[in-house]
């Protein structure tokens, strides 16, 4: 490798922000003397950096790779595709399609990359298969239930990803419902489902392959990409409708009466020492120490309705 290779790379993304982008080439350092340059076709970036020297080079890398994180799906010529098909073999990850629309979306691209029939079937023991793919179909029709002949395509979709997962017996599966000016994707997994809908000319394919990439490395899914719990895909709504307020499985729950109690029991800790070091150990001696400080009249009133020895409590 020469000095020029040394000094320059391409990191590429798929999904980031383009509103990010010059704000984390600024946070280089002047020391470092690297520079970035972008250019980005639909939600795909590339991000080619300069340095003068190759410590420079490393450090502006680092930079962008620790802005963007899951966003950067590799360097140099790696195509989504591959990055996707390294993500499932590096994580022992298997791929399946419940339809023929995600496997038409997947497989041209798929197709030229070495290897990746060891993690995808290619449709042969999923949708395309004689025998399992009635089985896909009539899975997902059950678990429809009365929805009739024509239910809502997004519906179909998710219940197609999730009955060839089951079926096929993989970790991951795929399946797409094409409507007329979008496709809404959905990936199942064993948490849920993720779905993203995406303009039919803006490279569904491409946002395919990115959402499989995510899910078998572990990764945070793109922004606008929703998730539904599993065990909550029949709802009034279809997925597709209320994906974008879908919460990350990863999110903490917040519980209200825990932060409630902590509350309550530190505010107990602290008038407890409070007490103590007034009394210097002998609370029984409060009252009395509280009547010597001229404390205003409502925190002494309690004091006035001080049970006497030997009265009865009613």
């Amino acid at each position: 490798m020469d000095l020029a290779e040394e000094t320059r790379c391409v990191l590429r993304l798929y999904g980031a922000p383009q509103g990010r982008l010059a704000a984390a080439v600024a946070l280089f350092a002047p020391q470092w003397r690297a520079e970035a340059q972008w250019k980005s076709r639909g939600a795909e970036t590339l991000l080619a950096v300069h340095a003068d020297t190759p410590t420079g080079l490393k450090k502006a890398a680092q930079s962008l790779r620790s802005s963007f994180g899951a966003d950067v799906y590799g360097a140099g010529d790696t195509s989504l595709a591959a990055a996707a098909v390294q993500a499932l073999e590096a994580h022992d990850r298997l791929l399946a399609c419940g339809d023929a629309a995600a496997g038409a979306l997947l497989e041209s691209r798929l197709e030229k990359v070495p290897g990746a029939e060891k993690v995808y079937d290619f449709g042969t023991m999923s949708y395309a298969d004689a025998k399992v793919g009635p089985q896909i179909e009539k899975r997902a029709r059950a678990k429809l239930g009365g929805e009739g002949d024509k239910p809502d395509p997004v519906r179909l979709a998710l219940a197609r990803a999730q009955a060839a997962r089951r079926v096929v017996g993989t970790e991951l599966a795929v399946a797409c419902a094409e409507r007329e000016s979008d496709h809404v994707l959905v990936l199942s997994t064993k948490k849920g489902c993720w779905l993203r809908t995406v303009p039919a000319a803006d490279n569904p394919g491409l946002w395919l392959l990115d959402m499989v990439r995510r899910a078998a490395a572990g990764l945070p899914q793109a922004e606008g990409t929703g998730f539904l719990p599993a065990g909550q895909t029949k709802q009034s709504d279809p997925p597709g409708r209320s994906q974008s307020t879908a919460k990350d499985p990863t999110s903490k729950k917040k519980h209200p009466l825990r932060v409630l109690l902590a509350v309550l029991g530190i505010l107990a800790l602290a008038a407890f020492g409070a007490a103590w070091y007034l009394t210097d150990g002998d609370l029984a001696a409060l009252p009395q120490r509280l009547k010597t400080l001229h404390l205003p009249e409502w925190v002494t009133l309690w004091q006035a309705h001080e049970p006497k020895p030997g009265a009865r409590l009613i």
